[in-house]
Formats: C-alpha cells, sequence, structure tokens
C-alpha cells in the first residue's frame, strides 16, 4: 500500500511539475521552455524539443537556440544552415558563437569566422581563445610573407583572407564616412595589420578627434609602432575613461616617472569603461606605506574581481 502511495505522489508532483514549466513557458518564461525541452527530449519525445526550444530560442534564449539546432542536426534537417546558430549566437551562447565560427571556417569565410570565435571567448569559452589566437597567428604569418614562400594552400588563404578583408575595409570606410566613429576604430587596425601606418593614423584621427576612447587606444597603438616616445593618444584615452588608455600610458612612463605612472594605474582602477582589477591591486601594492590607501584599492580590485581577494 505505501509503495503504490508513494508512486502516486511522486507521479502527481512530476506532472505537476511538467505543467507549471508548460505554463511558465506559455507565458513567456525561456528558462521554462528550455527544461521542458530538454526532459522531453530525455524521455524520447521527437515534436516536443522542437516545439519548445524553438519557443524558447523566439524568447531570445541563446541556449534553446542552440539546443534546435543540435535536433535539428541529429534528425538530419538543416546540415548546411546555420540559422539557429547564428540566432544562439547573437543571445550571447558562447558554443552557438563556437559552432558558427567552426561552421564559417569550413565555408572560408575567415573574417566571420575569427569574429564568432572572439565573441564565443568573450562569453568564456576557453577552446575559442585558443583557435582565435591560432588563426590570427596564422593569417598575419601569410599576410606578411612572401607568395613564393608559401605552399599552394596558403597562397589560396592568403588570397581568399585578403579579398575579405579588401571587402570588409571598404565597408567599414563608408560607415566610418557616415560616422560610426566605432568602425573607423575597427578600419585603423585593419590597415595597422597590414602595415599601413598611413592610413591607420587617418582613420584612428578621425576617431579619436570624434571622442571615440578606442580611436584614441588605435592612434596610440599607431604612434608605438611609428617608434615616438610621448604616447599622448594613450592619455587621451584615459580621459575619455578607457581603462586599457590609462595602462597603455602608465606602461610608456613607468621607467621615468614612476610616480605619474601609478596615478593612471589608478585612474584605470576607476574608470568607466573596463576599470581593471590589477591595476587597483597595483596600485594598492604601490600604497603599501600608507595602509589605509592600500586597503581602500585592494577591496576595489576584489570588487571587480573576486579571485584577487581570495589571494
Amino acid at each position: 500500500m505505501n509503495v503504490i502511495l508513494v508512486f502516486f505522489f511522486s507521479f502527481f508532483s512530476i506532472q505537476a511539475e511538467v505543467s507549471q514549466l508548460v505554463n511558465g513557458c506559455n507565458s513567456g518564461k525561456a528558462t521554462d521552455c528550455f527544461e521542458y525541452a530538454y526532459k522531453r527530449a530525455v524521455d524520447g519525445d521527437q515534436l516536443a524539443p522542437l516545439t519548445y526550444f524553438e519557443k524558447g530560442c523566439n524568447l531570445k534564449d541563446g541556449r534553446s537556440c542552440y539546443a534546435l539546432d543540435r535536433v535539428y542536426k541529429k534528425l538530419n534537417q538543416l546540415i548546411s544552415d546555420p540559422k539557429y546558430l547564428i540566432l544562439a549566437c547573437e543571445h550571447s551562447f558562447g558554443m552557438g558563437c563556437f559552432k558558427l565560427a567552426d561552421f564559417n571556417f569550413t565555408k572560408k569565410d575567415y573574417l566571420q569566422s575569427l569574429d564568432h570565435y572572439e565573441k564565443a571567448c568573450t562569453l568564456n569559452v576557453k577552446k575559442a581563445c585558443e583557435k582565435k589566437d591560432r588563426y590570427d597567428i596564422y593569417f598575419s604569418k601569410i599576410i606578411r610573407t612572401n607568395s613564393k614562400e608559401l605552399s599552394k594552400e596558403e597562397l589560396a588563404d592568403q588570397k581568399k583572407y585578403l579579398d575579405l578583408l579588401k571587402a570588409r575595409m571598404k565597408i567599414l570606410e563608408k560607415s566610418c564616412t557616415e560616422k560610426k566613429y566605432e568602425k573607423c576604430t575597427e578600419l585603423a587596425s585593419k590597415y595597422l595589420f597590414l602595415a599601413n601606418l598611413t592610413e591607420a593614423r587617418k582613420w584612428a584621427e578621425t576617431a579619436c578627434n570624434n571622442k571615440s576612447a578606442q580611436g584614441c587606444l588605435a592612434l596610440g597603438e599607431v604612434e608605438q609602432k611609428e617608434g615616438k616616445l610621448d604616447l599622448a593618444s594613450f592619455e587621451k584615452a584615459c580621459d575619455l575613461e578607457l581603462a586599457m588608455g590609462c595602462i597603455r600610458y602608465a606602461q610608456s612612463i613607468e621607467k621615468k616617472n614612476l610616480a605619474r605612472s601609478m596615478s593612471f594605474y589608478r585612474r584605470a582602477c576607476q574608470v568607466k569603461i573596463d576599470p581593471s582589477a590589477e591595476s587597483c591591486l597595483k596600485y594598492s601594492i604601490y600604497q603599501k606605506a600608507n595602509p589605509k590607501l592600500a586597503k581602500k584599492y585592494k577591496e576595489l580590485a576584489c570588487k571587480l574581481d573576486k579571485v584577487i581577494c581570495n589571494n
């Protein structure tokens, strides 16, 4: 009798949970759509997972979009159609970006592939970071190598990559002239990659002169390549509240003016754009003779990165 009662209550408890997930999904809770679809998939159902993963995907849940792609692939459908991977990546699901990058790479759409590896990397997919680094090194090498020294495959990759790059740069230039200054910065970085410092400076200056912090950072990188001693553009990027600008300027003057350098690490700790925990910690250590100030900046470092507190 007890066994029957336990089974009875367990069955209705499960049914209540399932009903709750369905109701939640129908009310617009993407997580409930995913959970219900996953349960049905585990139970061997084929139709319900498609329906509810799609509902989750329509609610901008990247995980559901990615799962939908996996289900279709298992059913031997949409093999060459990455539309759900595109949605998964757009909705910031890292593995969606990673698989989309792999797909683009096999199609030799190298720039899109690298963009998606980079996004997957920022979404904490470690193997995406590794692939991005590896391919960056590869393309940098073949672009800078005399064609006579390249293999047939490398020569084909060089031509394809340069064709894609030229097409991308044409679009970026148009966007830049339309006052989309983040595109000017991207264009400058492409010219910097091609070692064309004149054009890199031109487009980085356009962005920086229009108060783009990233543009000033790019201009500072051009100044470094030009061998300038005073990297004023890094300082300007810092003035525009970009931590990396403060850090790069601090690094450039650290040997000749430690105190001023440390003031920029302090600023990197407290700026609006990507404040740096490492800079907070560096300034805290610098102020060890002033326990109150050292403690303050150690606490700021901990707020930005809990790992620092654990150490």
